[in-house]
């Protein structure tokens, strides 16, 4: 059985249009550009459009012929002999999209790609909403008129529609008119152009068909179909609007791309001028440093009487076991707390510090970004302050460490224990003898010998107030030394804050030049990949010109 009748069109034209716009598209993302991806979606958009079955359908009132059209067009005599249960049945050669609700299949492999579609009458008002939204979305409509009853067709007012629409081509088949003398069938055509003035507005083509008639009979008409189906939005038009938007995203990608050009034949020097600047940045950081480093050695002075009171409070006023005991501890824990006191008003300071930096280099990366967008076609975005803020705390940490590092050196936790040690034995022999002498009144009260206890408490009492006296005096004394071998710290102190501040003041430059590797790397990539994303996008621009149907 022939197949030769009606096929899907322009499929090698549609193959190489599709096959070039997708290399256009992934040709995007080599180029790596925001600007492309508004003309990828139009463009991935028509291409999705070209997936879909062409559809040419057939409507009109009950028995005027419209199976057996469709049969003979379609060369096989199955779609004319299966009743009609549903609203309409699509003949296809195969499922696309796998979806087979209201589809027959028919073993005619030139039909692969089409879509042809039978109703029923469209007297029925409900078939007439179920096929509307069909008919809208067809490529070619084909409208079976009865000859004997061609006024009184139920398709006239969607094909008022339609051609309101402009959408589909529409095709009038005149059936039935076989038996009509030469001058009856001129008359017939002349009343249905007059009708068609009236009830569409325009005049449209209009054929004498006889479905039964074979190939022979349908061959003109068949030519007609398949012409039709090249009009307005069908396939050529879809391919040659494919072809237009893969052209526009090939010319804006030329522009990227010449942009690019530009910038890597004319040695700008714009980076080093980026460089020169956050150098400058660095040489304004390092001005400032004898500022940070007098007011980090002042919080260093300020720390120490701040210990100093600690430590007064620690040892108290009198006395007693407890305050024996903090002593074998008070070494590690008062180097911990002016350590503790030094980096807290030294960081808090610091913290503040790198803020004012954070806006200082927000407001130049701010003046950069429009000058590399001009000049290198690179956009850098929004500031990373994250990303920087987490340098920065992760410097301050360091810092903090280095702070440590003269406290480790001069080994101040042995001489602090040192000082406090001094102290025990003759704090422990009063303790021992307040104990001893308490013990004693409490034997004595049990024998009754009250007299003598009595005299055992006073001296326990004598002993507790020498032994809170000479506490006192040793307070007094241990702060002292303290404060004697703290100051051997400050100087090296100083030294270690100013080289602390020295080498976070170079970091946190450091920090922010390294917010500018992206962009850096991105154009050197730019620059090294430039030639072959320039072939490529000449080959791909050179095809597209030649992809699209010829009118």
């Amino acid at each position: 059985m022939g197949a030769d009748m009606l096929s899907r069109c322009f499929k090698t034209e549609e193959s190489r249009a599709r096959y070039w716009v997708r290399q256009a598209v992934e040709l995007c993302s080599d180029i790596e550009d925001e600007a492309l991806a508004e003309y990828v979606e139009p463009v991935l958009a028509a291409d999705k459009l070209l997936d879909r079955d062409r559809r040419i359908i057939v409507i009109g009132g009950d028995k005027c012929g419209k199976s057996s059209l469709l049969a003979g067009l379609a060369e096989h005599p199955l779609i004319a002999t299966l009743p009609l249960e549903e609203d309409y049945v699509c003949w296809r050669f195969r499922s696309k999209d796998g979806d087979a609700t209201c589809s027959r299949f028919i073993p005619v492999e030139s039909l692969e790609g089409l879509e042809l579609v039978d109703t029923r009458s469209f007297a029925d008002d409900g078939v007439a909403a179920t096929v509307r939204k069909l008919v809208k979305e067809a490529d070619v409509v084909l409208a079976v008129i009865d000859g004997r009853a061609a006024e009184v067709s139920p398709v006239w007012p969607l094909l008022a529609e339609l051609k309101e629409e402009k959408r589909s081509a529409c095709l009038l088949a005149i059936t039935f008119t076989d038996t009509l003398a030469a001058e009856a069938a001129l008359e017939l055509k002349e009343k249905l152009r007059d009708v068609c003035r009236e009830r569409v507005g325009v005049p449209l083509p209009l054929y004498f068909v006889s479905p039964t008639s074979g190939k022979d009979g349908l061959e003109t008409f068949a030519n007609r179909v398949q012409s039709a189906m090249t009009e307005q939005g069908g396939v050529r038009a879809a391919i040659r609007h494919l072809v237009e938007l893969g052209k526009e995203l090939t010319r804006k990608q030329g522009s990227v791309l010449g942009g690019r050009d530009r910038v890597a034949r004319t040695d700008s020097g714009f980076l080093a001028g980026i460089e020169q600047e956050i150098d400058y940045f660095l040489e304004r950081q390092r001005d400032s440093l004898h500022s940070c480093t007098d007011s980090y050695s002042e919080a260093a002075m300020r720390a120490l009487p701040s210990t100093v009171a600690k430590l007064k409070s620690t040892l108290g006023w009198m006395l007693s076991p407890v305050t024996l005991l903090r002593l074998e501890l008070l070494g590690a824990g008062t180097e911990n707390y002016y350590y503790h006191m030094l980096t807290s008003e030294v960081l808090t300071q610091q913290e503040a510090s790198d803020g004012n930096f954070v806006l200082s280099c927000m407001s130049h990366w701010r003046s950069v970004r429009p000058r590399m967008k001009k000049t290198l076609e690179c956009e850098i975005g929004e500031f990373p302050a994250d990303e920087l803020m987490h340098d920065l705390s992760e410097l301050r940490v360091r810092m903090g460490r280095e702070l440590y590092k003269p406290f480790a050196a001069m080994k101040l936790r042995c001489s602090f224990s040192k000082v406090f040690n001094e102290h025990v034995s003759w704090m422990s022999t009063c303790c021992a003898l307040v104990c001893l002498s308490l013990f004693i009144a409490g034997v004595l009260g049990v024998f009754d010998f009250t007299f003598f206890a009595y005299i055992a408490l006073c001296v326990a009492g004598m002993i507790w107030g020498m032994g809170s006296l000479a506490h006192v005096l040793a307070t007094r004394r241990m702060c002292r030394d303290i404060v004697l071998l703290s100051l051997d710290l400050q100087e090296e102190l100083k030294s270690s804050v100013s080289s602390a501040v020295a080498d976070l003041l170079v970091s946190r430059v450091a920090a922010y030049r390294r917010l500018y590797t992206a962009p850096r790397d991105k154009v050197a990539r730019h620059e090294s990949s430039l030639k072959p994303l320039q072939q490529k996008h000449k080959d791909i621009n050179m095809q597209l010109n030649a992809a699209a149907p010829r009118m």
